[in-house]
């Protein structure tokens, strides 16, 4: 099959991606954005652990949402998915926005987290389907620096009005957007851009045979290597959530005004979302393991650095590069599981991966919330200590395992006996 479409196809799909994942970090990153104003939120008097609670709801469901989809979407098509995912995670959104306890707002974060966790495995999969093989780690890149830049129009919204309208009101324009935008154009645009069917949705023996090789006769080869991308994908996210949920009330407990606080959020995310496309593209040119360790090994740097009284320049640039190294390293890391594992297991790998690893989303900021607190050096240090972790194993693990990636791939890609 020619995955190879004309240019405005695979851009279009490639563009309504990044509009799903950046509303996807939109999502994530506003709860962040609004934390202060959820601890002083008189009419329920939360604490840093409650908080942390809440927040981690949301990923607990993007951690079951991501494996469904990923099943569902080899049976049922990855464009339907993708619909129903962002329908899902957009209507959740606006159930946060009215609230009426602290209770039920966990419970619409846990609703809104099965949506939210579906949207990249179905986003990535329905963008590699038709991406030309010489731009596939790129375009990965720059649909899945949506999350950052999602983060970085969090948190302009924020400042720009939170004061006004409130966490509510910031959360419900979070969910009215993608709804009017994304999922009509999406519902008329992708038959007519994604015209095989085919390169999203297998016939009922070929849907029989991917559960069976992802979960059974994938072997021990395909079981370690799957193993090592979730470790990856888990530390990963235990930095990005983490932070993500609590950088503006560290920045302002240490010191700095709100306002202050959420433009170091922006420009986190600024440097999520370059190191998102620009480790993609160095991953096409260099290889996807030496671009991994590479951003694992800036991240654990600059995050460790952020503990340091800088002056403000030096402190920006550190905050962009740990954004770099920690948001902008997963989907460089999900580019590499789309690549190592054959097409027709692409999906439910990617799913799989995403939502175990999504358990390292949930430790994130409820680790945040028990650390909150702390002195600086004590959060950042852990922080960083999880991404020296994660670049050790990628350079042992990995490498170990370069050599078997051509044997793993003939043993995924065999049909099971039935």
């Amino acid at each position: 099959m020619n995955n190879r479409l004309s240019f405005p196809a695979y851009v279009g799909v490639a563009a309504l991606a990044f509009l799903a994942i950046a509303a996807d970090g939109y999502d994530l990153a506003i709860f962040g954005a609004a934390t202060p104003n959820l601890l002083h939120y008189a009419d329920w008097g939360l604490t840093t652990a409650q908080v942390g609670v809440i927040a981690s709801a949301a990923i607990l469901g993007m951690g079951i949402g991501s494996i469904a989809a990923g099943v569902l979407a080899d049976r049922y098509g990855v464009r339907r998915l993708f619909l129903l995912c962002v329908s899902w995670f957009s209507v959740g959104m606006m159930l946060c926005a009215v609230a009426p306890t602290a209770e039920l707002l966990g419970a619409a974060r846990f609703f809104a987290g099965f949506g939210l966790g579906g949207v990249v495995p179905t986003a990535v999969a329905v963008t590699m389907s038709v991406a030309p093989a010489d731009r596939k780690n790129f375009l990965n890149g720059v649909i899945l620096a949506g999350i950052p830049i999602g983060g970085v129009l969090a948190a302009l919204t924020a400042l720009a009005f939170l004061d006004v309208l409130g966490w509510r009101g910031v959360f419900f324009v979070g969910g009215a957007f993608p709804l009017l935008t994304v999922v009509p154009i999406a519902a008329v645009k992708l038959r007519r851009w994604v015209p095989t069917p085919n390169a999203l949705r297998s016939d009922g023996a070929a849907d029989r045979r991917t559960l069976r090789v992802v979960f059974k006769n994938l072997g021990p080869t395909g079981w370690g290597a799957l193993a090592v991308f979730t470790a990856l994908t888990f530390c990963g996210q235990i930095q990005w959530y983490g932070l993500l949920t609590w950088l503006p009330q560290i920045m302002k407990a240490s010191g700095y005004s709100l306002g202050s606080a959420l433009v170091f959020l922006v420009i986190f995310s600024l440097g999520a979302a370059t190191g998102a496309s620009g480790g993609s593209w160095i991953a096409d040119k260099f290889g996807e393991r030496r671009a991994v360790l590479a951003a694992f090994t800036v991240g654990a740097v600059a995050v460790m650095t952020l503990a340091v009284h800088l002056p403000s320049p030096v402190l920006y640039v550190f905050l962009f590069l740990a954004g770099a190294g920690t948001g902008g390293t997963q989907p460089i890391v999900f580019g590499y599981v789309a690549t190592y594992f054959p097409v027709d297991i692409r999906t439910s790998v990617l799913g799989f991966v995403a939502g175990v690893g999504r358990i390292g989303g949930v430790c994130g900021p409820i680790l945040g919330g028990l650390l909150a607190g702390r002195p600086p050096i004590v959060i950042f240090s852990v922080l960083s200590g999880i991404g020296v972790f994660a670049a050790l194993l990628c350079a042992v693990a990995l490498a170990a395992r370069k050599a078997e990636k051509d044997h793993t791939t003939v043993t995924a890609s065999t049909p099971a006996e039935v």
